[in-house]
């Protein structure tokens, strides 16, 4: 019954904050004008707030093909995007994503109480209210991401040979929509030859391959595409230079940055700026690329409350249980790391979630680069209630 409740309250909420078909701002706007190009000149390219005219590979092609799907399947008229559909369809997805923290936290704690308050707070998080609002990766991104969590456990409590293979093909469709933590496929393999060690070289080199053939699977289409369109390798995006140069601001969050500016000028300058500021001042930009950026992440709500309420004080109040319940998830999930070495499902999501955010340290401050390590802590808060639960039983 509760499951159920949750869930309900889970639809009813996003059903009534959700402005059903409000205007494009932002990077929405590119995308849409990305899709029209791709399905009216069968040109693949992104150009912040304007059309391409020209190929290129500014972003990956996880979330533009997924709206464009959604522009054939329901239809467009006067270049203006299906938007309450594909609302809709986020909305669908986000429940899907809370059917999966459920079936994920059951897996590692076994315990239906812990499972449905990890459910509970993706359910009802502002964050997951409103993201599928949104024409952005979060919402997709969340869904892929979240899917592989769950393989990645399974795989782990399991050993077989199929799921390393999912593993493969949900990592890599997760680095089609956003690329930025393609360098934990690293850690994972190592991960997998760690658990496999014992039965010799042969049990190890079988999952191993199984990753990587599902993820090159996912990433050959497009290597081969930017090799053919572009006449050059092109292994994800080319538009890091941007968000690059926006996160080399000391305590900046909205620099005066030209988004318009070439990507790969861009990127020359923010690595200068950052080289240049490490000389001139290494303690500010060292705890800008630290706790700074951290505090940014953690403490501003995406996408904001202003969607929920105009009253400063409930808005404050949310935001005080946001922070706390990032940080005991943030605890959770480093006890996880500290205490239980042994458990390849833990200690694999505890070292997802703190590259999750130390990947994106480098770039803008944005509270969206926060979002897929959001159910992560939830994940280590269950962590922690498991913990004292153990703890009461012993005494």
């Amino acid at each position: 019954m509760i499951f159920c409740l949750l869930l309900l309250m889970g639809l009813l909420l996003r059903c009534y904050y959700i402005d059903w078909n409000k205007e494009l701002t932002g990077d929405e706007v590119g995308y849409n004008k990305m899709v029209l190009q791709l399905l009216h000149e069968g040109i693949y390219g992104y150009a912040p707030y304007a059309s391409s005219e020209q190929p290129n590979a500014f972003t990956t092609p996880g979330y533009p093909l997924f709206l464009a799907g959604c522009y054939l399947v329901f239809g467009y008229a006067n270049d203006q995007p299906p938007i309450v559909q594909i609302q809709a369809l986020q909305l669908l997805i986000q429940l899907l994503c809370a059917l999966l923290m459920y079936r994920i936290s059951n897996r590692l704690f076994e315990h239906s109480g812990i499972s449905l308050f990890v459910m509970g707070c993706f359910l009802l998080h502002p964050t997951f209210i409103l993201s599928p609002l949104f024409l952005l990766t979060e919402t997709l991104y969340g869904f892929f991401f979240l899917l592989f969590v769950y393989f990645l456990v399974i795989a782990m409590q399991k050993g077989r040979l199929r799921e390393y293979f999912w593993i493969g093909i949900l990592f890599g469709v997760c680095i089609l929509i956003r690329p930025t933590i393609v360098p934990f496929i690293l850690i994972l393999i190592a991960g997998i030859a760690v658990k496999h060690r014992r039965g010799g070289i042969v049990q190890v080199l079988r999952p191993v391959c199984l990753v990587v053939a599902g993820f090159l699977l996912m990433l050959l289409p497009w290597w081969i595409r930017n090799v053919m369109s572009l006449h050059k390798i092109v292994w994800l995006a080319e538009q890091s230079g941007n968000p690059l140069l926006w996160g080399s601001f000391p305590f900046t969050r909205r620099p005066a940055v030209d988004p318009t500016e070439d990507p790969a000028e861009m990127g020359k300058m923010a690595y200068q700026r950052i080289i240049n500021g490490f000389r001139s001042d290494f303690f500010t930009y060292l705890s800008w690329y630290t706790w700074g950026k951290m505090m940014y992440f953690i403490q501003n709500i995406f996408p904001r409350l202003g969607f929920i309420t105009e009253n400063l004080v409930i808005r404050m109040i949310i935001r005080t249980i946001h922070v706390a319940m990032a940080l005991a998830g943030f605890a959770g999930l480093l006890k996880m790391l500290v205490h239980e070495r042994r458990n390849g499902s833990y200690l694999l999501l505890a070292l997802l979630a703190f590259c999750s955010v130390v990947l994106y340290l480098p770039f803008s401050p944005t509270p969206r680069y926060f979002y897929p390590t959001l159910p992560l802590c939830f994940l280590g808060m269950g962590y922690l209630i498991l913990c004292i639960q153990r703890r009461r039983r012993k005494l």
